[in-house]
């Protein structure tokens, strides 16, 4: 156990410094006195319209649980389903998107947040049975994650398996 919680110390750290080395603002090399220095520049093949899907806020370390509520409907109102990459969150806003990285495997998946909860104490998120498969999580049941809350507001049209 001491090993394992090491681990995912270890690798929590590491994506707390990914994350803050991501938002270090690169210098403008423009000599034109107009342009002010310290934004990045836009990348030419992405749009502008189009911003990419990045963390934002802070990342929340704890236990998470699957549940089976499979046909009832959600705090959103949608229907839980075997399907659909959902999770219950207590306070990240609903029809939001929050990538959960798995610290026994590393797995991570892209959920959307359409439900609240867990109301059981030192949990801080429920997975839909389809989001456990893919964290490979569902034997253990409670498994140890990194909650990390995205900026994008609109929902992508891929659901990115990390």
């Amino acid at each position: 156990m001491p090993m394992r919680r090491a681990i995912g110390i270890s690798l929590a750290c590491l994506v707390t410094s990914a994350c803050a080395t991501s938002e270090i603002l690169e210098e403008s090399r423009s000599n034109d006195p107009g342009v002010a220095t310290g934004i990045p520049q836009q990348n030419a093949e992405m749009p502008a319209d189009k911003s990419p899907v990045r963390a934002v806020g802070t990342s929340q370390f704890g236990k998470a649980v699957w549940y089976d509520h499979v046909g009832r409907p959600t705090a959103s109102g949608e229907i839980l389903d075997t399907v659909t990459l959902t999770a219950a969150h207590r306070s990240l806003p609903l029809a939001s998107f929050a990538k959960v990285t798995n610290l026994d495997n590393g797995r991570s998946v892209v959920v959307k947040i359409n439900d609240r909860g867990p109301f059981t104490r030192g949990r801080i998120l429920d997975l839909s049975p389809r989001a456990a498969d893919v964290l490979d999580m569902k034997q253990a049941g409670v498994v140890a994650v990194v909650v990390e809350p995205l900026g994008n507001e609109t929902a992508p049209t891929t659901v990115a398996l990390f």
